[in-house]
């Protein structure tokens, strides 16, 4: 549709389902930079700075999410997107080479604080920087409804790709997809009959009996609930401000290797040999529960027309699996996955339709739900990506708004400076300490690398070992 924006005719198009959570996001949120990704690529090696100029600017040229603007009519209230016409730029240059990396990062902390108008701004902002021991790099914020972490990987190895050919004539890379066709795709699921497969599948989960509420703490949460309420299986996890902090934690090559090796032999996603861990952690704490739900983010991006076009196309829903203490480690393993990967084929549809169902058919407030950790795994690395970089020691760096949209977020992510993984944990500050969250990634560690040692023991035996 053409809507006239600040004198201008602009084609215009209605938001998809995944922006309309941050959309939610943000209407709980006193601050807008809850929504903010703010991210720092650094090479060991002198950079051409007015050569990177031109790459980010060619890469901004080909990514239309990265020109993506909302404006809500001032009329109807509706909110629509309209990508805005490429015009170059002049990326600032900032010389943090003569700080400490502590007192660098910090800066780069807080300008991801900093928070875009969301409705009518520009949202996203690049710095060339250089950082300390000779690491030298951009750094780049971009807001949530533009892009998720995918494509913030995506855009980086563009960048680079389009760098290496400017500098080294390598091959120039192939032109990123359109990021508006991916959005016409996304909003022509409305009414198809793969809409209506979708949602009788979830309304047929949501027809199972109430799934029980695990907390990442232990059992604590729960029996002060059930004080008021003794029937009570949901849980309420809520904050004035969403105020937070992200813990890292860096798993070594070796051990890293050790899961790729499992994951490989047995022919099992990483990502589930993780959540078995991280669900055998939640029923330990919680007096060996056997209906553990985990809040699964899914990036959608099965084509290679959503893998190169940008945009954010995160979906989340709850993997509930209930599992007997009896199965082994394998077998644990076989049903997580196959309810990931059902979860997975049915994640078009809508997050906040299948919530606000959820809510509804249970009758828990707002802040209520049944899983008290939210997980993605992004298995994708920039070394990998891009072949000249193989030598060169690298840097990424993930920084934080000091805000969080979720009460415990864990994203594994392979680093890319040697492809280890490294755990995110992006929390809450008013419901969870950095030492419980230590406690929490000290335990999964041992349940993880216990189960991967022992694939035949039981569940029990594991939780008995660790």
């Amino acid at each position: 549709m053409e809507k006239i924006i600040g004198g201008i005719k602009r084609e215009c198009y209605p938001l998809t389902a995944a922006q309309m959570v941050h959309i939610y996001t943000l209407s709980l949120s006193p601050t807008h930079e809850i929504v903010n990704i703010g991210t720092g690529q650094y090479l060991k090696t002198g950079l051409n700075i007015s050569v990177l100029r031109e790459a980010l600017n060619r890469a901004v040229e080909r990514c239309e999410s990265m020109r993506m603007r909302i404006w809500k009519d001032p009329d109807t209230g509706e909110l629509l997107q309209y990508i805005m016409p490429y015009e170059n730029k002049y990326f600032e240059y900032y010389d943090f080479s003569a700080l400490t990396e502590e007192k660098a990062h910090a800066i780069l902390d807080r300008w991801t604080s900093q928070p875009f108008d969301t409705f009518g701004g520009e949202l996203s902002r690049i710095v060339i920087v250089s950082m300390p021991n000779g690491y030298n790099g951009y750094y780049f914020n971009v807001h949530h409804c533009c892009m998720d972490s995918c494509s913030v990987i995506t855009f980086t190895k563009d960048v680079m790709d389009i760098y290496c050919h400017l500098m080294y004539d390598l091959p120039y890379p192939k032109p990123m997809a359109s990021y508006i066709e991916s959005v016409k795709k996304d909003l022509e699921y409305n009414g198809s009959k793969k809409q209506l497969r979708d949602a009788q599948f979830w309304q047929n989960v949501l027809n199972q009996p109430e799934p029980m509420y695990t907390d990442y703490t232990g059992p604590g949460r729960m029996i002060q609930w059930r004080k008021e309420n003794p029937d009570q299986r949901w849980g309420v996890l809520s904050t004035k401000t969403g105020a937070g902090r992200t813990v890292t934690y860096d798993l070594s090559v070796d051990s890293t290797n050790k899961i790729l090796r499992f994951s490989e032999e047995h022919n099992i996603p990483v990502s589930v040999v993780i959540l078995h861990a991280i669900r055998t952690v939640l029923s330990k704490f919680n007096n060996n529960e056997t209906d553990v739900t985990i809040k699964d983010f899914v990036s959608r991006r099965s084509t290679l027309q959503n893998k190169r076009s940008g945009g954010v196309r995160m979906h989340c829903f709850d993997l509930r699996t209930i599992i007997d203490l009896d199965k082994t480690v394998l077998e644990s393993m076989e049903i997580i996955n196959k309810a990931q990967q059902e979860l997975f084929l049915h994640a078009d549809y809508p997050t906040l339709g299948f919530y606000g169902q959820q809510r509804q058919i249970f009758g828990y407030p707002q802040g209520g739900c049944y899983q008290s950790v939210s997980f993605t795994y992004q298995n994708a690395t920039l070394k990998s990506l891009v072949p000249y970089l193989k030598d060169i020691p690298v840097k990424s760096r993930w920084y934080n708004s000091g805000r969080q949209p979720q009460p415990l977020y864990i994203t594994a992510m392979h680093r890319f400076g040697d492809g280890g993984l490294t755990f995110h944990f992006g929390y809450q500050s008013e419901l969870v300490t950095p030492q419980e969250i230590e406690f929490l990634y000290y335990f999964t560690g041992r349940v993880l690398f216990r189960s991967i040692e022992n694939p035949n023991k039981t569940i029990q035996e594991i939780i008995d070992m660790t």
